[in-house]
């Protein structure tokens, strides 16, 4: 591969080869832009003049406008190796500089098992930003759980043989500190979120032409070679103005907007393979009044490269225009009403919407076209014709996209895939299977053992109240093909209004972190000097990284009473469910969802329904949501009580539990009343004091009633039961 030496800024450099590994190679796909070339040129024509050199490059512009991108390519056209850092907005100084870790001998070390010494050396090798399970996951494979237990057990093995051995510290230096010292590219993502100025002090310090980083070892000086690109999207939640006066240490700033309609085209064809110039050069059109008309309105969504990709991909693909429009660009950009009215109005003025019912009907014909000639192939003179096809079931026709070539698809003996209408956030259709395969003794028996499990947790936390003698089942539902297609058809409206709440909750979730230090750590950012006396290596203070998952969990209660079957409560409830669910997913928040009802009979006078379970998830859990029915009665004080205790179980700092609820509790044997009243708000009280925070979403025509019950501040009057899925969510994502 010929590479562009033009702009090296040190030609005569001689690379490690972990150091040219790190040099970013351009992909067939790439094109250079406008902003690449004047960068280039801007830092060659003065890398030698003295104070006039450029080496910080600030990056500033909306999601998916090519900043990344742009960082990497100047990595391969510097010849730079490049590498980066995400910032966040606990951070402090110690993430700049580096870590502090506890470190055996290396006679001790030899003498442990080969796994062992594999994750002490991962460990010892780190830069002390990644948590100790992230390692071992990295290392040795294997759930998050594992890898804590054997971290655990191997910390305990040392301490149990460290003897009157002397502990070692050793310090890690960070990723900033590395590209610094060695002359790399450096891209720095989204310092806008930093909150302490101290942080802040820091970087500008080591921005400074002849900069310097202080460790607690030596004094780091800036290395001749090293480049840094501040990348920061612009008013985007979590963020703040950048710094003035580490914006005054940029040498060189590009306003990254949307590049010229031919680059955009370009790009589409590279990324997509999508050869239509005609089609991809309407569809960049739309994107460019979108985006305009998004910022005249103040709509705070974004219309950037990479929904066009997106929708260009999928036009591409045999979808249409139009409709693919909403799903691929304009739902991302918002899914109010009114904004939307607007963006059809510009659209509308512009006349791009009549041509993009021209493009679908052109395609249309296309794919007629197309399925004229599939139908004609093979069945005249054709000397393989199979004679006994005419007894055959019809089959489902094939249909060649716009823009397939002449080979047909071919169709394995053991096809069975439905393709249902909804779609996942990247716009791929989601495939399911028309008929589910028989699961296996061994995955039945699995699952027995599990429901004994749920039911002997079930009757041990209910063991001490007044719900002990009440003959309690807890089922797991199963699924079939119509819980797929009724999921298909509730979530099809859903989902962009999820997917808009967690656009708008990823960011913060991304950069967001604990603001208290976790005391007791093998390593981390503040040596806890008190803690040397356990010997046990303990002796830190850190912060959670920022990739770590959000610590909250979810609970939602979901009542199963015969009333829940009038004026649409029970699809509302359905609806409701969905939303959180795929909420929690996306954000990987972990999630509880309980139905209960009373009174099925006279051996079963309590059921819950495991439709999603901490301990065990399954993809297919979606579907177990469709099980959700109008019932019997509802005894609400023993249902809360059993996912309470379960959520104060789990190690997450906020635990919520949402209750869906159209009546007031209601059971036989007198569980009414007062008596039910003063129960559920015992229960309530006693998990509120172990982290529980309850709210009640009541539905029903009993909502004085659940307001009674659970107090203003826990009760949310649901007026409008369409509106009962984003609301939940929105609450959700405020926790958070």
């Amino acid at each position: 591969m010929n590479v562009n030496q033009d702009y090296y800024v040190s030609p005569g450099r001689k690379l490690t080869n972990a150091e040219q590994a790190l040099v970013w190679k351009k992909p067939a796909s790439h094109k250079v832009s406008e902003e690449e070339i004047r960068i280039c040129q801007e830092i060659k024509r003065n890398w030698n003049r003295g104070e006039m050199k450029i080496a910080n490059i600030l990056l500033e512009g909306d999601a998916g406008s090519g900043k990344t991108q742009l960082a990497k390519a100047l990595s391969a056209d510097l010849g730079l190796p490049y590498t980066k850092v995400t910032c966040f907005a606990d951070m402090d100084k110690s993430d700049i500089i580096g870590a502090i870790l506890p470190v055996i001998s290396a006679d001790r070390v030899e003498k442990m098992e080969a796994a062992e010494q594999t994750v002490l050396r991962a460990l010892y090798d780190s830069d002390g930003f990644q948590s100790a399970a992230e390692l071992v996951m990295n290392v040795l494979g294997g759930t998050r759980e594992e890898a804590a237990l054997t971290m655990k057990q191997l910390l305990n093995k040392m301490e149990q043989n460290s003897g009157d051995d002397v502990v070692e510290y050793r310090f890690y230096p960070s990723e900033i500190v590395r590209a610094y010292r060695n002359g790399y590219l450096l891209e720095i993502q989204e310092p806008t979120v930093i909150r302490d100025a101290a942080v802040l002090m820091a970087l500008n310090s080591a921005l400074e032409p002849d900069g310097s980083i202080n460790l607690p070892t030596e004094i780091v000086r800036r290395h001749p070679d090293f480049v840094a690109v501040i990348t920061t999207n612009r008013s985007y939640a979590g963020t703040r103005p950048l710094n003035e006066a580490l914006r005054d240490r940029v040498q060189h700033t590009e306003k990254m907007d949307l590049p010229t309609k031919e680059i955009m085209v370009e790009r589409a064809m590279s990324k997509t393979g999508y050869r239509n110039e005609k089609v991809l050069a309407i569809l960049a059109d739309v994107i460019v009044v979108l985006d305009k008309t998004a910022r005249a309105h103040a709509i705070k969504g974004v219309a950037g490269m990479r929904s066009f990709f997106y929708w260009a991909d999928a036009v591409a693909g045999g979808a249409i225009a139009k409709e693919s429009l909403y799903h691929k660009v304009i739902y991302k950009i918002t899914t109010d009403s009114e904004e939307i009215s607007l963006l059809e109005e510009a659209l509308k003025n512009r006349g791009l919407l009549d041509v993009l019912d021209q493009v679908d009907a052109e395609a249309k014909k296309k794919r007629i076209t197309d399925e004229a000639e599939l139908k004609t192939e093979g069945t005249i003179g054709s000397t393989d014709f199979n004679q006994d096809n005419e007894l055959e079931e019809p089959g489902i026709v094939l249909k060649k996209s716009a823009d397939s070539d002449e080979n047909t698809s071919e169709v394995s003996d053991d096809s069975t895939t439905t393709e249902f209408s909804d779609r996942k956030e990247d716009g791929a259709a989601k495939y399911h299977q028309a008929n589910l395969e028989t699961k296996s003794e061994e995955a039945r028996q699995k699952e027995r053992d599990y429901r004994k499990k749920l039911n002997r947790d079930a009757r041990e936390i209910v063991s001490g109240s007044i719900h002990n003698k009440v003959k309690l089942i807890v089922h797991r539902p199963d699924y079939d093909n119509d819980s797929e297609l009724e999921y298909a058809r509730l979530s099809e409206e859903l989902m962009p209004v999820v997917w808009e709440i967690a656009r708008k909750t990823l960011p913060l979730l991304e950069h967001e972190t604990s603001s208290e230090f976790a005391r007791r750590q093998y390593y981390g950012s503040k040596f806890q000097a008190d803690s040397i006396a356990y010997r046990d290596f303990r002796t830190f203070a850190k912060k959670l990284p920022p990739t770590d998952s959000p610590s909250l969990v979810v609970g939602l209660r979901v009542d199963e009473s015969a009333s829940m079957s009038a004026f649409g409560r029970l699809e509302a409830g359905k609806r409701a469910v969905i939303a959180v669910y795929e909420f929690c997913q996306i954000c990987r928040i972990p999630v509880l969802i309980y139905g209960d009802t009373a009174d099925a009979s006279r051996l079963e006078q309590m059921s819950i329904y495991a439709y999603t379970d901490l301990d065990k998830t399954d993809p297919n859990d979606r579907y177990r949501l469709m099980g959700i029915r109008a019932r019997s009665n509802n005894r609400d004080g023993m249902a809360l009580r059993i996912m309470a205790d379960r959520l104060a179980a789990s190690p997450q700092q906020t635990k919520l539990l949402i209750s869906i609820s159209d009546g007031q509790p209601k059971a036989m044997d007198d569980y009414t009343g007062a008596y039910a009243i003063k129960d559920m708000q015992q229960t309530m009280a006693e998990y509120e004091r172990k982290g529980i925070t309850f709210l009640a979403a009541a539905i029903g025509q009993d909502k004085d009633v659940i307001h009674q019950i659970y107090g203003s501040e826990r009760f949310l009057d649901i007026t409008s039961l369409p509106d009962l899925p984003a609301k939940l969510v929105r609450i959700i994502a405020r926790y958070l």
